[in-house]
């Protein structure tokens, strides 16, 4: 496994630029734990900003089938998260 201690904005792009639909995401933002498939990653503009969220599919979780994570919103918050690609290496990101 690859480890990488990125800043948040660093650890920003490297979430917009490498994770795919069908690749799971451990992600760890304020106290919140998510881990999952990634169902779909949302680049739209909400009301005139650029937009950036992700709809995962919790694995075996009392919460629901599915969040939507605004990453914009909780970037000044993520700790950190593992990345595995469906084809690759896997990688863990820690925010510095």
């Amino acid at each position: 496994m690859k480890e990488l201690e990125l800043t948040t904005q660093e650890a920003i792009n490297y979430l917009k630029e490498n994770v795919k639909i069908h690749d799971v995401l451990e992600i760890a933002y304020d106290r919140i734990f998510a881990e999952g498939e990634v169902l779909n990653v949302d680049f739209s503009e909400y009301f005139g900003k650029p937009g950036f969220k992700l709809l995962v599919s919790l694995d075996e979780s009392d919460l629901g089938g599915t969040i939507e994570i605004d990453i914009y919103e909780v970037e000044e918050d993520i700790i950190e998260f593992i990345h595995k690609p469906k084809d690759g290496e896997d990688v863990e990101v820690t925010v510095i």
